[in-house]
């Protein structure tokens, strides 16, 4: 297993790191344009959400139209991606900050990625929020948030957030995980229900095609805005690895899925789980990469059960070099349906493996159905049993599913806009 100090460089192959530089030369491509006075100046304002910048960057990579775009990070998402669009991104901390960026950079689009999450996670105020919102509107700016709700909030506000968002608890938890989960549950009723009170007024934006059909619609839907970017395509080139490297697989993990299977299976259960799948692979011959949140990282990396093994452990990385592995490994596995880097492996026809549903669709089950016909646009994925061995006779039906459903969701993810020709009916629509 490796130590603490390891370095991204061990788990890099040839083929990741032509990967890596196939995205540097797309968020290159952006940033250089010799028609920067014909396009607008998008200001895009993030959450600490990682999530959140994948989807921001699927938007962005490869199209000069944001050539004159300015990415302000939380510092959570700064850290480790400053330089992830050069020269164009800014640290944010605190209201102020946010209002001297509008007035300073006078955008003609205010992007929130999400908006939504900002209160959730005390990076700022609704009242804060909403003074920014106002400050961009009043320099003329086109105002649209990313919504991980997809659409629903400003139906369920009306009918109570209490009897639709409630935190996935084991039903014979004790009285103090229950007391957790009422407060957790008010802060976001309260914080939630605050949020779509005026960012229901302005348009939502998906990174997928949102498709109507089959599910119920509302009259709020009419603000739903999506893209698609051919950019993000791998060429031709790079959709067969190297035979020299070594096949590798990530296994990926948010804090708050990491929460919700220690709450269902108990910590030390869930950490067998990983321990088992992480040495399991090792066994078949795999390089393992792990990325998940620290605490869990420092647990796995003092067991002495990972002794030994090609095992590599991380508390995330820089989008550019954590996307390349993604894009290269034989198998991705994931504790969550709606992780938005699941997006652009489906775009390319790559096998991701899926192991529960998720924080999300487990706390909010009416979700799901728009989960399905959005993100997999209709193709409901089957699931891995964690419980259950890993064998390589098992794992050939996912590239075999990818491989049958890819003409199919490529033609349906088609869609949706460029991200060219949507940007320049925001600006129309003024």
């Amino acid at each position: 297993m490796s130590n603490p100090e390891n370095d991204w460089q061990e788990v890099e192959s040839a083929s990741s790191r032509k990967m890596k530089d196939w995205l540097v030369s797309l968020t290159e491509k952006t940033c250089t344009s010799t028609e920067q006075d014909e396009f607008p100046k998008t200001l895009i304002i993030l959450d600490n959400d990682y999530g959140e910048l994948t989807t921001v960057l699927y938007l962005i990579q490869g199209q000069p139209c944001f050539s004159r775009s300015k990415l302000v990070l939380s510092p959570r998402v700064y850290q480790k991606n400053k330089n992830v669009l050069p020269n164009r991104v800014e640290m944010w901390e605190t209201e102020e900050d946010l209002l001297q960026h509008i007035t300073s950079f006078e955008p003609d689009v205010l992007l929130l990625a999400a908006g939504y999450l900002m209160p959730v996670h005390d990076l700022l105020s609704n009242e804060a929020l909403e003074r920014v919102c106002q400050k961009a509107k009043e320099h003329d700016a086109t105002i649209i948030t990313a919504d991980p709700f997809l659409g629903l909030l400003s139906e369920w506000s009306p009918k109570g957030l209490d009897n639709i968002i409630s935190i996935d608890i084991p039903t014979d938890a004790d009285e103090n995980l229950v007391t957790i989960k009422r407060q957790a549950d008010l802060k976001l009723h309260t914080e939630l229900a605050g949020a779509n009170a005026y960012l229901k007024e302005f348009l939502h934006l998906y990174p997928t095609y949102t498709d109507m059909e089959g599910i119920t619609s509302f009259p709020s839907d009419e603000k739903n805005r999506s893209f698609f970017n051919d950019q993000l395509v791998i060429p031709s080139d790079l959709q067969t690895t190297s035979s020299d490297d070594k096949p590798h697989w990530i296994f990926i993990i948010s804090e708050v899925d990491f929460q919700t299977q220690s709450m269902h299976l108990g910590v030390p259960r869930f950490i067998t789980h990983v321990i088992d799948l992480l040495t399991q692979g090792a066994n078949l011959g795999r390089k393992i990469i792990f990325l998940g949140p620290s605490s869990l990282i420092q647990i796995l990396r003092a067991s002495e059960a990972t002794a030994g093994y090609d095992i590599h452990l991380f508390n995330f990385g820089a989008y550019e070099i954590v996307m390349s592995l993604l894009l290269t490994a034989e198998y991705s596995f994931y504790w969550n349906v709606v992780s938005h880097t699941i997006l652009i492996q489906l775009w390319n026809g790559r096998p991701v493996v899926l192991l529960d549903k998720g924080h999300l669709a487990r706390s909010i089950p009416s979700l799901y159905e728009r989960v399905i016909s959005w993100y997999y646009q209709g193709w409901e994925p089957s699931y891995f049993d964690q419980n259950e061995p890993i064998s390589l006779e098992k794992l050939t039906k996912y590239v075999e599913q990818h491989a049958t459903q890819k003409a199919a969701l490529m033609k349906a993810y088609r869609r949706a806009p460029s991200p060219e020709s949507l940007f320049k009916s925001l600006i129309e629509g003024k």
